[in-house]
Order: structure tokens, then sequence, then C-alpha cells
């Protein structure tokens, strides 16, 4: 692995989707949603689900870090509201903020969270429960974070 370290890419990936939407709270240590009140939503926690280590084709040793990112929302009991709107705008909301931008998007249009890893990208299937029965919303999503 290189000098960069697993807490600079934890910090530099959190500070990331935590400013994609306006979050009334975030926390990188995982919250159940079962712990979040009605007054934190929309709430946005990570959990980091583990690491792979492997090769490139050079030869040289690759870290891949796995991480989950949970969005919980109130979807309230309305039947005249349609909860998947507010999900579905959250969800746009972190895929526009991992985006490539600026040297990302010209040096081979992928997210480096600021030159520390070589990618960083939401993988596999997203969790999306948009809140119509209980009226609480959850989203899961997948991250794949490739260290060098």
């Amino acid at each position: 692995m290189s000098t960069v370290t697993r807490e600079q890419i934890s910090a530099a990936f959190f500070a990331l989707v935590a400013g994609a939407a306006d979050f009334a709270a975030t926390s990188r240590r995982f919250v159940h949603w079962d712990q979040v009140n009605e007054t934190q939503m929309p709430f946005l926690t990570v959990l980091k689900t583990g690491e792979v280590r492997g090769r490139q084709s050079e030869g040289l040793p690759t870290l891949t870090i796995n991480v989950h990112v949970f969005v919980y929302l109130s979807a309230g009991l309305d039947p005249e509201d349609v909860p998947d709107g507010a999900m579905n705008g959250v969800l746009d909301a972190i895929d526009a903020a991992v985006a490539p931008s600026a040297a990302d998007a010209v040096n081979g249009n992928r997210q480096t969270l600021g030159g520390l890893v070589s990618h960083c990208y939401p993988l596999g299937p997203v969790f999306v429960d948009t809140g119509d029965i209980d009226g609480k919303a959850v989203a899961a999503i997948p991250f794949q974070i490739l260290v060098p």
C-alpha cells in the first residue's frame, strides 16, 4: 500500500458523500436506522464492510476497501406523498458528488478522492426501502475504493 493511510481515505470519502445533500445529521460511526429519530433525518452514515488485497498486472500490491453508505429518510405516511421521490433526489445527489470532476475528469475520468486513491465508485446492487409501509426510508449503497 502507498503512503496514503486508510484514515486519510476514510475521511476524504466521508466528506465527499456527507456533502452530497443537505443532511440533518451524519456519522462516520455506523448508526442503525432504529437509533435515528425523525429530527435527525435525512441522515447519512457509513460502514466499512471489508478489505480485499490483490495484485495489479504489474505485480504491485493493491487494496480494495469496501464501504456501504446508508441514507435514512422520513417518508411520512401521507398516502398522497410519493416517498420514492425524496429518496431518488438523495441518491442522485450522491451520484453527482462522486462523479469525477476537475482534474479527475480530465485524468482518466475517475474519482480519486483528491488523488488519494486510483478509483472510488459505487458498485453493486443498491438496497432501497422507500418507506411506503412504515414511513422510514433507507438506502444502502455499496462502494469500492481501490488503493494502488
